[in-house]
């Protein structure tokens, strides 16, 4: 069995250093890995299983806190499959995929490389270009594995990541109180134009903001939804940031109209949504993910609905980014990473994905026979159903070169501070194109 590389203890440190210094968010990511750190060992290929002994191998996999349910759903498959086989489960406290990438990679620093691990979508790069995953046969995942989420997981025409836990990014709205501002919440708001006129309306009546669109949590996610909502480009074919374009600037420049106009809430994600939550803001920028949340603290206390970003303008929309997560093997033994390769698919079968994406969670199903199941009860919320059954088409989550993902997503994150600040659109968003693709060429 080939041990794994170790890193230079200082270098490590400064890695993991890169990695918490950005640490703002949870469930979605601002931040990530370091600019650059040493390339891993690479996975190895795995063999065929009947040359290997269950009971000889120890299986470990690393998850965040969101997808506990499921992992021990197929530990407990995997365990009727191969007897003997043990399978060791870190489980992160954390939702936050930089926590959660911090931690694998203080691992592997230190000679314990997980042999399945848990990555935000927008991960995927760093992994693919520093530790170099096996990749996955999609013909070896389940029959009712939705296929049309792996281009999120797809690097050069090949499967290096399995999307596991999909979201989108949401609008939520309180109806109520734009019922009581004299607006009629059965109105559509599809445009910018729309929501700012909205939102003015109700500022109006209450004589405060009304639009949390944050920039701590999800400023890089949300600033590609913008982009390509517009029907613009966000990063071309070769990693390079393609959004300093009119259109680019214009879709961009939501975050400062709304600060103009005085209608917007500038407080982080986590804040805005607990305003949501207590029946004080009008409008949220949302990941999907969060909808389950919003119903749990929400109750009865009042009325309120899901629905896509507005663009903007009603033409051109274009597809949101994928947001979540999915598994990666990092197996260097080929025995073990032949029972990973089995364990991803136990994980995005029927079992596995009702707990990933069931009544605690609001997760678009990547399994077509969980997502039937989960839709199959007449009393599903709207904004559940609004989740569940989204199946329009979903691009990469930022689709950047890996070595540089950590200070690319900074990038973004204070170019979205800036522009709610009211930083002119064209020199700000001209500098971060030129900062980001300055990072793509080193």
């Amino acid at each position: 069995m080939t041990m794994p590389s170790r890193r230079p203890r200082m270098t490590v440190l400064l890695a993991l250093a890169g990695i918490g210094a950005a640490s703002l968010t949870a469930c979605g990511s601002s931040g990530g890995p370091p600019a650059a750190v040493p390339s891993g060992s690479v996975a190895a290929a795995a063999t065929n299983l009947s040359k290997c002994d269950p009971a000889k191998s120890t299986l470990s996999l690393t998850t965040g806190a969101q997808g506990v349910a499921a992992v021990n759903v197929a530990v407990k498959e995997m365990a009727t499959k191969y007897p003997g086989l043990k399978i060791n489960v870190t489980a992160s406290k954390s939702t936050h995929y930089p926590d959660l990438t911090q931690e694998v990679v203080s691992d592997i620093a230190v000679g314990k490389t997980p042999d399945i691990i848990m990555s935000g979508l927008n991960y995927l790069r760093f992994w693919v270009d520093q530790y170099h995953p096996a990749p996955i046969d999609p013909a070896a995942l389940p029959s009712g594995y939705r296929k049309q989420f792996l281009p999120a997981g797809t690097v050069d025409g090949k499967v290096y990541l399995a999307p596991f836990q999909v979201s989108l990014p949401v609008l939520l709205v309180n109806t109520d109180l734009l019922r009581q501002a004299g607006v009629n919440p059965s109105t559509p708001i599809t445009t910018y134009a729309q929501l700012v006129a909205t939102a003015q309306a109700v500022t109006a009546k209450t004589g405060k903001p009304s639009v949390n669109l944050s920039t701590d949590r999800l400023g890089d996610w949300f600033a590609q939804a913008l982009v390509q909502g517009a029907g613009g480009t966000f990063a071309a074919p070769d990693g390079a940031a393609a959004f300093n374009t009119a259109l680019g600037q214009q879709a961009l420049g939501l975050w400062g109209t709304l600060a103009k106009d005085k209608v917007l809430l500038p407080i982080g994600y986590l804040d805005g949504f607990a305003q949501f939550e207590a029946g004080k803001l009008p409008f949220f920028f949302a990941a999907s993910s969060y909808i389950s949340q919003a119903l749990s603290g929400i109750g009865s206390k009042f009325s309120w609905k899901a629905q896509e970003l507005p663009a903007l303008t009603a033409q051109g929309a274009g597809d949101a980014p994928s947001g979540g997560n999915g598994w990666v093997v990092l197996s260097q033994d080929s025995c073990r990473a032949a029972y990973a390769n089995v364990m991803v698919g136990l994980m995005l079968g029927k079992d596995a994905s009702l707990a990933a994406s069931g009544a605690g969670y609001s997760y678009i199903p990547v399994n077509s026979d969980a997502a039937a199941s989960l839709l199959s009860s007449s009393d599903v919320p709207s904004q559940l159903r609004f989740a569940w059954t989204y199946a329009k088409p979903l691009t990469n989550w930022d689709a950047f070169k890996g070595n540089n993902i950590g200070p690319i997503i900074q990038a973004l994150t204070d170019m979205a501070s800036k522009l709610q600040g009211g930083a002119p659109n064209g020199s700000t968003v001209n500098s971060t194109v030129t900062q980001i693709n300055d990072l793509e060429k080193g």
